[in-house]
């Protein structure tokens, strides 16, 4: 059919005849044939095109330099363990990557989460230490015990020799069933009670010691007699044997704890008066760590009198409290007026439990954050905040975070209390409330938290807020608020999400 004739029929109402509807299929198919060929070879110039530009990504081109891949290298390993695994990976999609992470020496300095059963790969292990150059390197060795009566892993040769001769390290981690397996691995020289061979403690820095049964030999002790004066040390204790044994007083000798430290982690179930001997002899401690559980109760055992001065402490973390028992204690016998971070963790909570045993008024956590802002060693400039699994009422927790006017970053997370904080607060008599608040998380709060308060909050006081984040465990999502737009033009970066709640999970 002709283009005429195409252009009469579609200008005009006439009927077709039987031989004008069959040309008229058979121009529509072979016109459908020649637009499927047209898209064929559209997909293969596409499919080719990209091809040839993906030879022209900056990877393929070396134009990204090896020092800024290097950062984005350390940046995969550092977020995704075990770090050894990611370094491998790296090194198998192409010589260019294998090449620049072979110069990269701090991707080598980490042997991480290496656990020993009977046999150690001693060679492959220096290979990898070797490519580390002088960069501090760390060793991380647990113990593991698949029966009760198997040899202790520590006891192993190739364990030994790794640790003698192997390089020195600056950070060592060892984990085991008790005391005793470290003697095994780290033992002394003929002369009695010397310290443990120099190879792989004269550089150390920082130890980390974890085991789960108290020695049952007096000699066990005499490896922690003898730790080098690190500057950071971590220690996962067994819970203390009060039946068994006649002495008040911490198991652990007093030697291991100097002056010299500035870091210092503690995982354990002790009461708070035997972390406090402790504190009192590490008066030079820029970081404490203490996740003690429950282990707080302080029967038989003796406070000490009057307050210990960390007078360097800037950084307080308390890890797995319970708010069943006076666990923040602790803070009224501490003195820190340096301090610049301090978070509190709770382990989690019962809401039934809590409700009849009126807990969401906290009144001794409360009183225990209070009183690092009274007496002459107050606090003065609390930068960072955060407060995990804590259910609390909106006036007490308005009453400790106006105390420390000096915030800058604050971090609820799974706070249980409401917007009423930022209602008809900031009036009266009663003192500001973030007055230099810099940026606000609120991560899984619950419904009882309007976004519409808070940011109505910030938009009335003109507050110096820079970036809100927000978890709200909501679903669905009421959608964008206005007061939300209002601050966020006004230059506060904000994100605010509704995830469904863990209960409709």
């Amino acid at each position: 059919m002709d283009q005429p004739r195409l252009t009469y029929l579609l200008n005009n109402r006439t009927a077709l005849d039987p031989l004008e509807i069959e040309s008229i299929r058979h121009e529509v198919h072979v016109r459908t044939q020649a637009i499927e060929r047209l898209q064929l070879e559209l997909q293969n110039l596409e499919s080719e095109r990209a091809a040839w530009q993906s030879l022209l990504s900056p990877l393929r081109r070396n134009s990204i330099p090896p020092e800024i891949l290097g950062e984005i290298f350390g940046y995969v390993v550092d977020s995704i363990k075990p770090r050894r695994s990611q370094v491998n990976l790296l090194c198998r999609v192409c010589k260019v990557w294998r090449d620049v992470a072979l110069g990269i020496p701090s991707l080598w300095a980490q042997l991480d989460d290496i656990e020993v059963q009977n046999k150690l790969d001693v060679a492959k292990f220096h290979t990898w230490l070797s490519r580390a150059g002088n960069a501090g390197k760390v060793l991380s060795i647990e113990g593991q015990y698949w029966h009760p009566d198997h040899v202790c892993p520590f006891a192993a040769s190739a364990v030994q020799e790794l640790l003698s001769k192997g390089p020195c390290f600056n950070s060592l981690s060892l984990k085991c069933k008790s005391l005793e397996c470290f003697t095994k691995l780290l033992r002394s020289t003929p002369n009695h009670g010397a310290p443990p061979f120099a190879a792989s403690f004269n550089s150390l820095q920082s130890i980390s010691l974890g085991f789960a049964h108290w020695p049952s030999s007096p000699d066990a002790w005499q490896l922690l007699d003898h730790l080098p004066p690190v500057t950071s040390l971590a220690l996962d204790l067994p819970e203390p044997d009060y039946e068994h044994s006649d002495n008040p007083e911490s198991p652990l000798p007093q030697s291991i704890f100097t002056a010299n430290l500035t870091k210092l982690c503690i995982k354990s179930t002790w009461p708070v008066a035997w972390i406090l001997d402790i504190a009192e002899v590490c008066i030079n401690l820029e970081s404490l760590v203490l996740e003690y559980g429950t282990g707080t109760t302080d029967e038989d055992v003796q406070i000490p009198s009057g307050e210990i001065l960390l007078p360097k402490l800037r950084s307080l973390e308390l890890r797995e409290m319970s708010v069943y028992q006076e666990s923040t204690h602790i803070l009224r016998y501490l003195e820190v007026p340096s301090l610049k971070e301090l978070q509190i963790v709770y382990y989690g909570y019962d809401q039934a439990l809590l409700e009849e045993l009126s807990h969401p008024e906290m009144e001794d956590f409360c009183a225990d954050m209070l009183s690092l802002v009274s007496g002459s060693n107050a606090v003065t400039e609390l930068h960072y905040l955060r407060l995990e699994n804590l259910p609390i009422a909106a006036a007490s927790l308005y009453d400790i975070l106006s105390a420390f006017p000096s915030l800058r970053h604050l971090v609820l997370d799974n706070v249980q209390s409401d917007s009423s904080l930022f209602r008809y607060r900031d009036i009266g008599d009663e003192p500001p409330l973030f007055l230099d608040l810099e940026v606000l998380e609120m991560l899984y709060a619950p419904p009882s938290f309007d976004p519409k308060d808070i940011c109505s909050f910030f938009n009335k006081k003109k507050r110096s807020l820079k970036q809100l984040v927000m978890t709200i465990a909501l679903h669905p999502s009421p959608g964008e608020k206005y007061h939300g737009r209002i601050l966020s033009r006004g230059g506060t970066d904000i994100s605010i999400s509704y995830i469904r709640p863990w209960y409709h999970v």
